[in-house]
């Protein structure tokens, strides 16, 4: 009996890839290349909307000459949170970066984001799907140029005329002597409210007769709109200094969080109060909470096969990312919610050592396309 004594061939592999925090089997004798996979931390910015309420310096009379009810009678600000915004921004994750041992392939990496992969063996770079940060927006004054100067259209003094009588006795003659003398007074707040209000009428007045051509002026309709815009302006300056004015400004403010720890996807950014802010700790301020929920139900199937997948050498890892809704609360009132990628919570596996034609996403680390090519 014969038997063949032919020794097969070993089988050559074009390339392989190893995770750095795993020891090599052997020496490393091949050039190479280090890749990284993603992982995403949460930007949050949240827009805070400042009313500032000062009152007028007649607000007292307001009701009493001018009808007006509920006007401020004090100053004093209110807090509201005008909008929240949460976006990801991709980074490398010092859990999975890998070696690419070349062998005797002609492989060609392409990176983006330093360390992150983009894609291997095409000349088409993937864009980059980098995420946007949103611009610091400044603070922003709406205010009144006359909120802290208000117009005062009369003096601040009346005259007041007073006849003096003066008796002059001559030759047994009394003789009465009148002197008419004048008096400036300070005016009373009312007093000075009352010519506001009479200024006011006055306005008003002209105003009607403007637009009802009581003049009789054959003015052009683009000088009767600018003189009724002024009488308005001037209206509303005079009805200010009852009313008051109000002060607008918008902050935003922006928290980082890395979720590292599925026990910890839960986090106090600031607490907030409707009458002082942000990072207030008066009675009626409420926590800003940002929560991860993660969903792993459609990952015990992925785990269960990727049991029975044995490859002895390893070819390029990917990510396949975990969804999770995020949303940002107050209390027990919702302000952002929307489902996202972390890839920090997903499942790794990698491909065979084939030649191939790979795409990457460089914010989750997942495959977006495959292609077998032949090694030249």
């Amino acid at each position: 009996m014969l038997g063949s004594c032919i020794v097969p061939e070993s089988i050559v592999v074009p390339y392989e890839v190893m995770p750095i925090s795993a020891e090599p089997e052997t020496p490393i004798s091949s050039n190479g290349a280090f890749y990284a996979l993603p992982r995403q931390r949460v930007n949050v910015d949240i827009v805070v909307k400042k009313q500032e309420f000062i009152k007028g310096p007649y607000a007292e009379f307001a009701e009493k000459l001018l009808g007006l009810k509920n006007v401020s009678k004090e100053n004093h600000s209110v807090y509201s949170i005008e909008n929240v915004s949460v976006a990801q921004e991709s980074e490398i994750d010092p859990k999975q970066i890998y070696f690419v041992q070349f062998n005797d392939s002609k492989l060609a990496v392409e990176y983006d984001n330093n360390l992150i992969i983009s894609c291997v063996n095409t000349s088409k770079r993937t864009s980059s799907e980098q995420s946007k940060k949103g611009a610091k927006q400044q603070i922003l004054l709406n205010a009144n140029p006359n909120a802290y100067s208000p117009l005062i259209p009369t003096s601040n003094f009346v005259e007041r005329l007073d006849t003096v009588v003066s008796d002059y006795e001559m030759d047994t003659v009394v003789i009465q002597r009148y002197e008419v003398r004048t008096i400036k007074t300070e005016k009373t707040p009312l007093q000075k409210a009352e010519e506001i209000v009479e200024n006011i009428n006055k306005i008003r007045d002209d105003r009607d007769k403007l637009l009802t051509g009581f003049q009789e002026v054959n003015y052009e309709a683009e000088a009767i709109k600018f003189m009724a815009d002024e009488f308005n302006r001037l209206e509303d300056a005079y009805i200010r200094l009852f009313t008051g004015t109000t002060k607008t400004a918008y902050k935003t403010v922006h928290f980082e969080f890395l979720p590292e720890n599925k026990d910890s996807l839960t986090v106090e950014l600031v607490k907030f109060s409707t009458n002082y802010g942000l990072n207030s700790n008066a009675s009626d301020s409420k926590s800003i909470t940002l929560d991860i929920t993660l969903n792993e139900d459609y990952f015990a199937g992925i785990r269960n096969f990727s049991k029975h997948i044995e490859l002895s050498q390893k070819g390029f890892y990917y990510t396949i990312p975990n969804q999770a809704l995020v949303k940002v609360t107050i209390g027990e009132h919702l302000l952002f919610s929307k489902t996202m990628p972390f890839s920090q919570f997903g499942y790794t596996q990698s491909l065979a050592p084939d030649l191939l034609e790979l795409d990457f996403s460089p914010k989750t680390g997942e495959i977006k396309r495959v292609k077998a090519v032949e090694n030249d």
